[in-house]
């Protein structure tokens, strides 16, 4: 048989352990329901030797841009993924946006453009991409995983020196 003090002791502890646990799982909670935004460059040079109809002279660089949301519902937005144009560096910077919606093609366009322009270049062969992500099969009978969805929309763009571009 286990002493009272000693059962005491390890109950305190437990409850120690959880008081330190339950903030981490808060934290891991909010963090997988928040969106994101990405921004993926080619290295120069990679497009090297490359012809593309619509472009001429040099390609400078392949680029792709994306976000993605979070929502209850399929309309109340948890988090999604943003971009923000920072003035004083002239660079495209990524944050999550809590409670709102930054998924959209309007934004993905203004950010390309934004950054193509930082770098003096018009955009050629842009395609758009969409895929949405119901949680059903995840969680017990689906019931709970129907609640929640996740959508995530991007752009694709080969970077153009200005002087290089052809209008068609």
């Amino acid at each position: 048989m286990i002493h009272p003090e000693t059962m005491k002791i390890k109950m305190t502890k437990a409850k120690k352990t959880l008081g330190a646990m339950l903030p981490a799982a808060a934290a891991l909670a909010l963090a997988a329901c928040s969106g994101c935004a990405t921004i993926s460059a080619s290295k120069a040079g990679r497009l090297d030797g490359i012809d593309m109809k619509g472009a001429a002279g040099e390609l400078r660089e392949h680029v792709c841009l994306s976000t993605t949301g979070e929502y209850i519902l399929w309309t109340i937005p948890l988090g999604s993924g943003r971009f923000n144009w920072n003035e004083e560096t002239k660079t495209l910077e990524t944050e999550t946006a809590w409670f709102s919606d930054c998924v959209g093609i309007a934004e993905l366009q203004e950010a390309l453009l934004k950054y193509a322009g930082a770098r003096n270049c018009d955009v050629v062969d842009v395609s758009y991409f969409d895929s949405d992500v119901s949680y059903a099969g995840v969680s017990y009978e689906g019931l709970l995983g129907m609640l929640f969805g996740s959508s995530n929309m991007g752009v694709s763009a080969v970077l153009v020196p200005r002087k290089a571009a052809i209008n068609n």
